[in-house]
């Protein structure tokens, strides 16, 4: 009886999307896409130790963010602008804060010089910020394009985390290998990812959905954190530049969390 619930169990398995004696899901492309950020974000996880004070400053041989665009290629920047950013560092954690500059400006040195360029009402806080940069992202109009930022949006600030930012974790899932993906990784923090939500979050369509109308797009993208689970996030954006979420939308699909707390 046994042995006839395990085969029982790796056949409803295999149909859920294991890798199975077939082989492996073969990504999509925009997996590929995903896959890629997530490469160029490895590189550069470590915090520099200059960049682990208050006011840091930049030495010039840290991650360029403008590196994106090699591999978010429906998406430019507005003419005569690039991408820059200072580090925001708070003891209990760090992180950058991406802007905007022309080419000819010389970057801002610390994070204080920053707000100091919002006076007379400098922000409260970094993430009142955080997105700023996002309306001088230019789209090709194209499915991929507006796929792409919303890329840009939710994983753009991965790179350089430093403990509690390290929750902003989220992963956009494409396809079935981009599950298994996840799914498969060795458990090497907190709670594994049980038998039940991995049969649960098999059973999700993870697909994104890019629909157009005359002045707007709505994408709709799966992605999953260790501190939450698996979600359905939606936004509605300007289909003209600057392109302004106009919407933003986000619904828990699996619950799941690591039980980890920083």
């Amino acid at each position: 009886m046994r042995i006839r619930i395990l085969a029982a169990l790796s056949i409803c398995l295999c149909f859920l999307g294991t890798s199975c004696a077939s082989g492996s899901p073969t990504p999509t492309p925009c997996q590929e896409t995903i896959d890629a950020v997530s490469s160029l974000l490895q590189n550069h996880v470590l915090v520099p130790e200059h960049l682990r004070q208050r006011d840091a400053v930049k030495t010039k041989e840290e991650f360029d963010v403008n590196d994106y665009f090699s591999v978010l290629n429906h998406l430019s920047m507005q003419p005569g602008y690039l991408l820059d950013y200072v580090y925001f560092y708070q003891g209990i954690g760090g992180e950058p804060i991406i802007y905007t500059r022309q080419k000819e400006q010389p970057p801002y040195r610390t994070y204080s010089e920053y707000l100091n360029s919002f006076r007379p009402t400098p922000p409260e806080s970094p993430w009142e910020i955080q997105f700023n940069y996002m309306d001088s992202i230019r789209v090709d109009d194209t499915e991929e394009g507006f796929f792409q930022f919303i890329v840009l949006r939710i994983m753009g600030n991965q790179f350089y985390q430093y403990w509690h930012a390290g929750y902003n974790d989220h992963r956009i899932i494409c396809d079935r290998a981009g599950l298994e993906a996840i799914l498969s990784e060795p458990n090497e923090f907190g709670y594994i990812i049980s038998l039940p939500v991995q049969i649960r979050a098999r059973l999700l369509k993870v697909e994104p959905i890019i629909e157009f109308s005359d002045d707007a797009v709505t994408v709709q993208v799966i992605v999953f954190t260790k501190w939450g689970g698996f979600f359905r996030r939606s936004y509605t954006i300007s289909r003209d530049f600057p392109h302004t979420i106009l919407e933003e939308k986000t619904e828990t699909l699996v619950p799941y969390d690591c039980g980890v707390r920083f």
